[in-house]
């Protein structure tokens, strides 16, 4: 049995502020059941839904929620209702005399360990779509392509619709993309193995809500559409990439995979983390003012540091060969902002849609501290080296490489626990 209290390893991002929702199999049972972490553990709310005639489950309703092998049921309860289920689990753990720990068989059946958990992706995404929203990417990407900032960038959150059949949950491995990519030396392109493959390092939105179609919100009502986040990768070829931009925006490029951490941190978590912009007063609603981006509140975003490290294998073995640091709040734009202005057109919302942040990068990059969100500004466009060792130079990654991601809120009361994923030599090819 495991017994009361539960304790918090050093540095375990699960913590009891935190208590993210997500879905798991092991090695003995193959059936995707819903859980929730907690130190070294998973609460079974599966196999306790189905075992267990208790009232604790009432405020759920009467049909079951826990049973479909993803969140798309819970995540759509009002979010009055998940609340309600947060406040009991917290009285469960707090609580000696507790169904989880007053009888064997509830025990048994609530508590996995965490390290026999296989986890699958939180829901079966229906969308994708990704922003650009910080300053200092997009003034950088911006000066390495030899453009200026769009101005629209300072109006509106920039954004594209993504692929959503390639996102893909925390440890399966990335294959390198093979694409048409242009010559530099004449007009020729080539169907070739990408060889500047990038991570951006992101922060994932995932919806709890439906927003009909013609209907649209506001950034404050945004709120109540968003269930939870998840670290994001949005893996990137930049040669593919930067051949097919002009004039319809990237394809292959971004399509190939897009990693996301198994575990959901709710909006209830993130309640105690809002904070200010450092870049502009989020009530304003960028330049032009519209009312729709306008938030009531400066504290519209959220106080979440992003660290990102490219580990390599070499004579010695792995090791990181480059940690860099970057913060949501630097971003221009909220999450708020962002749903809002994808829903003015009308598109509407779908339970387990996911939206990406964009890259996040922060000011204050130097060669001793890094804070940029992706190789391609740490390396100046791949003309110098983001790191060096005495084996290896880091431009682009190679296969074997592994990026690992891991966010925490500034307090660091609670993460979002490692988003870990190995780039592998190609797939498949055409003949």
């Amino acid at each position: 049995m495991v017994s009361w209290p539960i304790l918090i390893p050093d540095n375990c991002p699960f913590t009891f502020a935190n208590l993210p929702f997500g879905v798991f199999s092991t090695a003995t049972n193959k059936r995707k059941h819903i859980g929730v972490a907690i130190g070294d553990f998973i609460i079974d709310l599966s196999s306790l839904e189905h075992h267990l005639d208790d009232k604790s489950f009432e405020c759920l309703g009467t049909n079951p929620v826990f049973q479909n092998g993803d969140l798309e049921r819970f995540a759509s309860l009002p979010a009055a209702t998940r609340r309600a289920w947060r406040e009991t689990m917290i009285s469960w753990l707090n609580d000696p005399e507790s169904l989880l720990f007053k009888s064997e068989s509830a025990n048994i059946t609530a508590f996995v360990a965490m390290k026999d958990a296989i986890m699958h992706l939180p829901f079966a995404i229906g969308a994708f779509t990704d922003f650009m929203c910080s300053d200092v990417h997009v003034e950088n990407c911006s000066i390495l392509a030899g453009a200026s900032t769009p101005q629209g960038y300072y109006n509106f959150p920039l954004g594209y619709n993504g692929r959503a059949s390639s996102v893909i949950v925390a440890g399966q491995p990335v294959h390198r993309p093979q694409g048409i990519v242009s010559s530099k030396q004449d007009s020729s392109y080539t169907y070739q193995p990408s060889s500047m493959i990038d991570y951006e390092a992101e922060i994932g939105i995932l919806i709890g809500k439906h927003l009909p179609l013609g209907e649209v919100i506001t950034a404050d009502q945004a709120d109540e559409y968003i269930f939870g986040f998840v670290s994001l990768n949005d893996w990137s070829a930049r040669d593919i990439q930067f051949t097919e931009m002009v004039p319809l925006g990237p394809l292959n490029g971004k399509s190939f995979a897009t990693s996301i951490s198994p575990w959901v941190v709710t909006l209830e978590a993130m309640e105690p983390h809002r904070c200010p912009s450092t870049v502009v007063d989020l009530r304003d609603g960028g330049m032009a003012k519209v009312p729709h981006l306008c938030h009531q509140k400066t504290e519209s975003t959220w106080d979440l540091e992003v660290e990102v490290s490219v580990l390599r294998s070499g004579p010695n073995g792995q090791k990181p060969l480059l940690t860099s640091h970057s913060k949501l709040r630097d971003l221009r734009w909220s999450p708020g902002q962002m749903l809002a202005h994808l829903s003015s057109s009308g598109c509407g919302l779908k339970v387990g849609d996911i939206v990406g942040t964009g890259t996040i990068s922060s000011p204050g990059d130097s060669p001793s501290f890094r804070t940029l969100g992706c190789l391609f500004e740490l390396t100046d466009g791949g003309k110098k080296p983001a790191a060096t060792s005495q084996e290896e130079c880091l431009f682009y990654l190679k296969d074997g490489d592994e990026v690992l991601m891991d966010i925490w809120s500034s307090t660091r009361t609670l993460g979002f626990g490692n988003l870990r994923s190995q780039l592998l030599g190609p797939g498949s090819s055409i003949n």
